[in-house]
């Protein structure tokens, strides 16, 4: 599966967001790169947001981990951790097999070795920048995140 689109403006996020989240369940992983400020955070927010809105349920944002390296968001149906490995040596090995059990994990900054290991079960979402606007390339292997 994979899925292009062009957006100006950070509202048109609704659309995206609002069609991923009811696919999203414990035991899995999204991946996002692009550059730094190209929106990975801003993406993630929005759908953290839209899943709290399904659930009736408040959420507090806690902005990007990228020093703390992860955020847990508890919602009643759905367990999310948010990561950033920005600031992490490239070479690291790092186990999620803990988290992956009971959580869907939102990886800013995937490391090769996790991308290597979990990329034909992920789902890639990648931003970068053209002038104003974003483009949000979608894509997995696996035919679980087909809609």
């Amino acid at each position: 599966m994979s899925f292009n689109s062009t957006i100006n403006q950070e509202s048109e996020l609704t659309y995206f967001v609002d069609k991923l989240s009811p696919l999203l369940q414990h035991q899995q992983i999204l991946f996002f790169e692009g550059e730094v400020g190209s929106g990975k955070t801003t993406f993630i927010r929005h759908l953290l947001k839209s899943l709290a809105l399904k659930n009736n349920q408040d959420l507090h944002f806690l902005g990007s981990p990228t020093y703390q390296r992860e955020h847990h968001y508890n919602l009643k149906k759905l367990n999310l951790i948010h990561f950033d490995f920005y600031q992490v040596d490239k070479k690291t090995h790092v186990d999620l097999e803990d988290y992956f059990m009971n959580n869907c994990l939102l990886i800013e900054w995937p490391l090769e070795d996790l991308k290597k290991r979990y990329l034909p079960d992920a789902m890639l979402i990648k931003i970068s920048v053209k002038d104003q606007s974003r483009i949000i390339e979608i894509s997995s292997q696996n035919p679980k995140w087909l809609p």
